[in-house]
């Protein structure tokens, strides 16, 4: 759905060749061109600023396609809806422009009519979802909107009593792991704005992690009994719906052994970064973390965190019951989680709150014969661990 910009191929035909010129008729030119040079060269000057303005007005302001053109009248009339009505989202501050988005593409205003505005609460203390849904619910109705998906759904459903109970259930559930915050699946709604226009909308909430590197940072928790006080936002996207297809959400098949597995090693990558202060391999810590796991990702099987001869935990018992059991490893040493990723993030995992990289369900790592060794942190044996 991500809109790409392509250059048209290269012309493979060779510039035509002219004569060469003779030499009487160089002499005579260079003379011309010598006499005049007083008046040319400021129109030449004047001449390439020119030129050199207009190329860049071209880059900054490309010509929008005709399409643009043709449906940007009834895009900005539903932009103007959205804005009439924004007060029954009294939990949202005032839209802005969104650019680039993932799930609803929000491309720029030269690429499609299709450009985006972003309703975002403040950042609360408590998750909200239930109040959340219904005010995104009341508006989008409001608006014309009379479709929802959740992830699993084939294809579009009709609003009906059950959407509000879509729409909570989504907020709480699989979410993905971006480092600094777990960001839920989003809810999308499609419909038809009262100008006739094709309208969606698509509503996620995030999980904010207390540790923000653009900020100072706040009084970091010290108690290996309780993860670190988190905060919630929620966004809301909405534009018109020309040039997309119905906006499915899709997320990792999570009744996959292995994608559950890669989601438990995002869960400690995550809260290890966000809780710095907390021994990484002590044994609440540990079973914290994975009663947030099992939670989140409402995985029903058995996960345990075995303790070593010095009660720490650098390994975990992880059963999928009748498919899948290994005990896997949750980190060797400290070095580990300060040892930077391949060049392209640079990053080591205790700052970017990711086990395998700048990806998600990243870290599960070599299926190893014995973890007597202490491999390094998703590397795993298959049965228990001993």
């Amino acid at each position: 759905m991500n809109s790409e910009i392509q250059n048209e191929p290269a012309n493979d035909q060779p510039a035509p060749v002219k004569p060469r010129a003779s030499t009487g008729k160089i002499v005579a030119r260079v003379i011309g061109f010598s006499c005049l040079s007083t008046l040319l060269i400021p129109i030449w000057i004047v001449i390439q600023i020119v030129g050199y303005t207009n190329n860049l007005n071209a880059q900054v302001n490309p010509e929008p396609l005709p399409s643009v053109v043709e449906l940007s009248p009834m895009a900005t009339k539903y932009k103007a809806q959205v804005t009439d009505n924004a007060k029954m989202l009294a939990s949202f501050n005032e839209p802005t422009l969104a650019v680039y988005n993932r799930g609803l593409p929000c491309p720029s205003e030269d690429e499609s009519p299709d450009t985006c505005l972003m309703f975002s609460t403040d950042k609360l203390l408590e998750r909200q979802d239930a109040k959340i849904c219904s005010e995104t619910l009341a508006f989008a109705k409001k608006l014309g909107i009379t479709h929802d998906s959740i992830p699993g759904d084939a294809q579009m459903q009709k609003i009906s009593n059950k959407s509000q109970a879509r729409c909570e259930t989504l907020m709480s559930s699989y979410p993905r792991s971006v480092g600094w915050g777990w960001i839920s699946p989003a809810y999308y709604l499609q419909g038809t704005a009262t100008n006739g226009a094709p309208i969606a909308m698509q509503l996620y909430g995030t999980q904010l992690s207390p540790i923000d590197y653009s900020q100072a940072l706040p009084k970091l928790n010290t108690d290996t009994s309780k993860l670190a006080k988190e905060k919630y936002e929620y966004n809301l996207i909405t534009s018109t719906n020309y040039d997309f297809p119905d906006p499915i959400d899709e997320i990792p098949d999570y009744s996959d052994s292995k994608i559950q597995l890669a989601a438990l090693l995002d869960t400690f990558a995550y809260y290890r970064r966000s809780n710095p202060e907390l021994p990484v391999f002590n044994a609440d810590f540990a079973r914290n973390m994975i009663a947030d796991y099992k939670l989140k990702f409402r995985f029903d099987g058995k996960v345990e965190a075995f303790l070593d001869s010095m009660g720490e935990v650098h390994m975990v018992h992880f059963v999928d019951p009748d498919k899948f059991e290994a005990c896997v490893s949750v980190g060797a040493n400290e070095k580990e989680f300060i040892k930077e990723f391949p060049e392209e993030i640079e990053l080591g995992m205790a700052e970017s709150g990711l086990p395998g990289g700048a990806v998600e369900l990243g870290g599960v790592g070599t299926n190893v014969a014995s973890l007597k060794a202490r491999p390094t942190f998703g590397n795993y044996m298959l049965g228990s661990c001993k």
